[in-house]
Order: structure tokens, then sequence, then C-alpha cells
């Protein structure tokens, strides 16, 4: 079994993420792709991304606590949306907007439910291997 401190290394991915995405809302685009909720969109995606790596670092750190692991998932990622759009509040040419963060809602629910499909995809594969 290994040690907890190197479980947090699952954590990784989703940190540097989380970065990129506090990086890049501290930004001014003036992008846009030609349909009016285009933004929603990315929102949905970047944040799907996220709510998938949040999903490796939890369900690896604790094995076998499928709702403790969505709740966290869920509530991490909600919280670095809400910040996201806080702190966009802050930057100038960039709005808060609830409706950012629903999309960011949203898409922390997909990558989570899209781990979960992998997750038992990958286990019933080596379930038959044996």
């Amino acid at each position: 079994m290994k040690s907890p401190r190197n479980n947090l290394y699952y954590f990784l991915p989703a940190v540097l993420y989380g970065a990129l995405i506090f990086f890049l809302s501290s930004r001014t685009f003036k992008l846009h792709l030609g349909f009016i909720y285009w933004d929603k969109g990315a929102h949905w995606l970047e944040f799907s991304i996220l709510g998938l790596l949040l999903a490796v670092g939890f369900f690896r750190n604790f094995p076998g606590k499928t709702f403790l692991n969505f709740y966290l998932t869920f509530m991490t990622g909600a919280l670095i949306g809400a910040t996201d759009e806080l702190h966009q509040k802050f930057v100038p040419g960039r709005q808060c907007d609830w409706k950012d963060w629903l999309a960011d809602l949203i898409g922390v629910g997909v990558g989570l439910i899209v781990f979960w499909y992998a997750e038992k995809s990958r286990r019933k594969m080596i379930e038959d291997k044996k």
C-alpha cells in the first residue's frame, strides 16, 4: 500500500490545471466564435477536464468511499469555479457571471461522470483478465 503522502501526487494534475484556469481567467480575451453562448461551452469543457482530474485525485486517495469522493470532487470543483468567477470580477475586461459558474458546475459533474464510467470499465477489464 502506498503511503498517504505518495497518494497526494494524484492531485498534481488537478492543481496544475487549476492554476492554468486562474492564469487564463486573469487575461482579457476579445474572442467571439459566432454563436451567442460560446463562452458557456468553454466553461463547460474547461471544468469537465478539471472535474475528471479532481476525481482521479479523490478516488485514488479515498478508495471505496464513493459518495465521499463524488461529494468532495463536486464541491471542490464548485469552489474553484466560484473563486474563478469572483477573481474575474477584479480583472479589467472580465465579469463575474453566475451563468458561467453554472456552466462550471455542469462541467465538473460531467467530468466526474466520465471518470466514474471509465473507472468502472477499467475495473471490469481487470476482473475479466483474472
